[in-house]
């Protein structure tokens, strides 16, 4: 299989920077920001060898639009892969007790 290139949109980089905001911060848990953020990051690195081995988002509208996912610890990664351009973008990275359909 191909390697594809990744691209990080600007509200899934936001995300990250919230989590990260949010672990050290609020809950005072720097380390713990660094652990989470850099499982996050090992997970959207591995879709440029592996970007089809996570399904589809349940939500048929956005299974459609090709909408895929990866859940990393309480997070869940949505992203899509142009096949033509050999790109798979990052969407976003949400909470996953968010109501995440109504982010995408």
């Amino acid at each position: 299989m191909a390697t594809y290139d990744i691209q990080i949109t600007k509200p899934a980089e936001s995300d990250l920077l919230e989590i990260i905001w949010y672990i050290s911060k609020e809950l005072l848990e720097p380390e713990t920001a660094q652990r989470v953020i850099s499982r996050i990051s090992n997970a959207i690195i591995s879709l440029g060898s592996m970007q089809f081995r996570h399904a589809l988002v349940s939500h048929e509208l956005l299974a459609q639009k090709g909408i895929r996912k990866i859940v990393v610890n309480n997070y869940i990664v949505f992203y899509i892969v142009d096949e033509e351009s050999k790109i798979v973008t990052i969407i976003r990275v949400l909470y996953n007790r968010r109501d995440w359909q109504n982010f995408l």
